[in-house]
């Protein structure tokens, strides 16, 4: 039994090239590892390319989204050395998250970043690929279609087989840290490694017209080979395996969990507490976007607060761009949250300085646990005993300067909320 329905359509490697059989077996490894998050999205790719670019640095390319997406697969200078797999993996995913996000913002690294979890997933559970999978997944010669409940039991026993023997796929980019291995060099080294995948997409640093040159180029060298129809009972386990995979988000994540799909690619990772703050967020970022392209429009009376207007900018939240990765990180964020570059002091005063131009409408709570007329009732005591006579002192004592970033703060904190450095006297 076959499957007609496939999600790359074609591959392109070249010829020319030493190794040329292996370098076709690996675009069809990569496109049956990344073939289950692509079936859950509807996504369909019309060309998957081996290229091998001047540029040494450039890993990957997206051709107007689903039109064709080109990989490097050698080291640049040497023709006969493949790259390691899993790094290549990483890139097509890169380049998958390109088919919804052009820009390196927020959304393409969530998206990208979910569909790195689901990959893990899928090999943690055993998979290797459709066509590729290992003995103990394969029915022989069998040509009898697999039912689906039959797929998922065998799923759920070699998962369970595998969790037992304590085999576990690796994370993208490396194996975990060994005993007595420096944590810090591990992450700075993770952080590098998805730097060069972010300078190695050539969509962000490339115009349409040098993508489309490229991409040509590529494929006047490349031999084309028509992808051939999977076996559906492979399929069949595929899909079970990716079926565990989201039975354990649901568990993770709880009931407002949802599955990615063609209209939600990033599906729903938070938390049933946080999944309506993350939505009125979305929906604030993208109606301050539509705005800012069409101008203001008119706000319906139903929607206008009952507090006095402000401008549409002092309500906007701080952001700053990480000079590394291009992410959009919020105004409280010291380090990027995709490639953890710390904040540099300069972002931070000026920071400080916007912050200090807004309007302060930030209300002060009172953490002593009395109420208003109470402190009140104590103050008008005080205040009648005499036992207030330095009421300059306590003005001139109510706020104070970070000496780090020189924002000024309300004496009754005792952390800067710009940088989170500690006051230095109280």
């Amino acid at each position: 039994m076959a499957e007609h329905d496939p999600h790359i359509l074609s591959y392109s490697h070249l010829r020319e090239f030493p190794r040329e059989k292996e370098a076709l077996h690996s675009l069809k490894k990569i496109a049956s590892l990344v073939k289950p998050l692509m079936r859950a999205r509807g996504w369909k790719v019309n060309e998957l390319a081996e290229f091998y670019p001047d540029q040494a640095n450039l890993l990957g390319l997206n051709q107007n989204k689903t039109l064709k997406i080109l990989l490097r697969l050698r080291y640049p200078g040497d023709k006969t050395q493949f790259m390691p797999l899993e790094q290549v993996v990483d890139t097509m995913l890169h380049e998958l998250a390109h088919i919804v996000h052009g820009p390196h913002d927020e959304k393409f690294h969530a998206l990208w970043n979910k569909l790195r979890e689901e990959y893990e997933a899928l090999i943690r559970k055993g998979y290797t690929g459709e066509r590729f999978l290992s003995e103990g997944h394969r029915l022989g010669g069998s040509s009898r279609r697999l039912p689906m409940h039959e797929a998922r039991r065998l799923a759920r026993a070699a998962a369970e087989q595998r969790k037992r023997s304590g085999g576990s796929g690796q994370r993208l980019g490396g194996a975990a840290p060994r005993p007595g291995e420096d944590i810090r060099r591990v992450i700075v080294d993770a952080v590098e490694r998805r730097n060069r995948a972010l300078k190695g997409c050539g969509n962000t640093n490339h115009s349409e017209r040098e993508i489309r040159n490229i991409s040509d180029q590529a494929t006047q060298n490349g031999f084309k080979t028509k992808a051939e129809e999977d076996a559906a009972n492979e399929t069949a386990i595929a899909q079970a395996l990716w079926e565990l995979v989201q039975e354990d988000e649901k568990q993770k994540f709880g009931s407002s969990y949802v599955e990615p799909s063609a209209q939600n690619p990033a599906g729903d990772m938070f938390p049933d507490g946080d999944k309506s703050q993350d939505q009125t967020s979305l929906t604030k970022g993208e109606s301050s976007k539509s705005s800012s392209s069409s101008g203001p429009p008119p706000v319906p009376a139903a929607t206008r607060p009952n507090q006095r207007p402000t401008a549409s900018a002092e309500n906007e939240p701080l952001t700053w761009t990480c000079q590394i990765c291009t992410l959009v990180n919020k105004a409280d964020f010291l380090c990027c949250a995709a490639c953890e570059n710390e904040r540099s002091t300069e972002v931070s005063v000026e920071l400080s300085k916007k912050d200090g131009k807004r309007p302060n409408t930030r209300e002060v709570v009172d953490l002593t646990g009395s109420s208003p007329v109470r402190k009140r009732t104590k103050e008008e005591k005080k205040t009648a005993t005499g036992g207030s006579n330095r009421p300059s002192n306590s003005a001139a004592s109510s706020t104070w300067t970070c000496s780090f970033c020189g924002r000024k703060m309300d004496s009754q904190w005792w952390t800067c909320a710009t940088c989170a450095r500690l006051k230095d006297s109280s």
